[in-house]
């Protein structure tokens, strides 16, 4: 060994067995402290790899009391819902009305950031009038299911159909909540008083679209006139999609059901090249619409907004 001077220095005997004995006696320690390490690097990853079991839902004792307001049907909640939202500050009222008019209860859950995801249950006078107008047919675990996808920043909601139960969820923050993670909660819709909740989840759904049904055929009555009947509520128009015969008479009786706002106003391609405007001026006016398919072909029709709209398809007359 050599100091800064150059000069070189004779490492003891003492300090070597020093040195050395050190290590033997402490080998042992330093060993089991570097297995602690070890072990508890991999106890940690375990658990951050392993989800949590289900527990209970934390806002079902406030949706229970609730509940007892409430005396057709039981609330629904969502076992999944998407991170940060706070199931224990869960708001429920019964203010609101569903979309025609009937008993509803809306829950709403929060995230400490705003935003929101609104659940609305109700059951539907009219399952068949009541739907989501400018929405896509999908397939859930329910069946049948409707989404709704304002743009690319804009409001998102799905309806299910549970039972004799309608379930709308819809959130307007597309950051906090995604399409399939609105599905998903949509999916694990259960009764509160089940007791179960997730609060973790590995796979989103993947969103099916289910084949549009037919259009409604209108019938020709026995004076030879295709009659129908056709009602804006405010879940859209029913029939949504409707086929006529060209060539043969046509009677278009327009009427509205509860609160359609601009629905009211009806732009109908009676001639295709010159849309009329048809306007109701309470829930009790009716409007008849008489015309003659000229052209074949799919037309549409909506509302002064473009927030309601339907298909009117002309097919060609049979012939004998």
């Amino acid at each position: 060994m050599v100091d800064r001077t150059g000069a070189s220095i004779v490492e003891s005997p003492l300090h070597k067995r020093s040195t050395k004995s050190f290590w033997k006696r402490y080998r042992w320690i330093i060993g089991i402290i570097v297995l602690l390490v070890s072990v508890g690097s991999l106890a940690g990853w375990k658990l951050a790899s392993t989800p949590p079991s289900p527990t209970e839902p934390p806002e079902a004792a406030k949706v229970l009391a609730a509940q007892e307001n409430l005396d057709n049907f039981g609330i629904l909640i969502p076992a999944y819902l998407p991170e940060g939202f706070d199931r224990t500050g869960v708001t429920i009222n019964f203010d609101q009305n569903g979309q025609a008019g009937e008993p509803a209860v809306n829950i709403t859950y929060r995230t400490r950031k705003g935003a929101a995801i609104f659940i609305q249950q109700w059951v539907p006078a009219n399952p068949q009038i009541e739907t989501l107008s400018g929405s896509r047919i999908i397939e859930t675990k329910w069946g049948k299911s409707w989404l709704l996808t304002q743009g690319t920043e804009g409001l998102i909601a799905v309806w299910v159909d549970i039972g004799p139960l309608r379930v709308s969820l819809a959130s307007s923050d597309r950051v906090a909540v995604s399409r399939e993670q609105l599905v998903l909660a949509a999916e694990t819709l259960g009764l509160a008083s089940n007791m179960q909740a997730f609060s973790f989840v590995t796979e989103l759904p993947t969103i099916k679209d289910m084949t549009p049904p037919p259009p409604f055929e209108v019938k020709t009555n026995a004076d030879g006139v295709q009659e129908l009947n056709l009602v804006i509520t405010p879940g859209g128009y029913s029939p949504m999609r409707f086929e006529v015969k060209k060539s043969v008479p046509v009677k278009l009786t327009f009427r509205e059901i509860g609160q359609v706002g601009c629905g009211n106003v009806m732009i109908f391609p009676a001639d295709p090249e010159n849309p009329i405007a048809v306007t109701l001026q309470s829930p009790e006016d009716l409007k008849v619409i008489e015309f003659t398919p000229a052209v074949s072909g799919e037309f549409p029709f909506h509302c002064t907004n473009n927030c309601y709209r339907g298909i009117m398809t002309v097919k060609e007359a049979d012939h004998p």
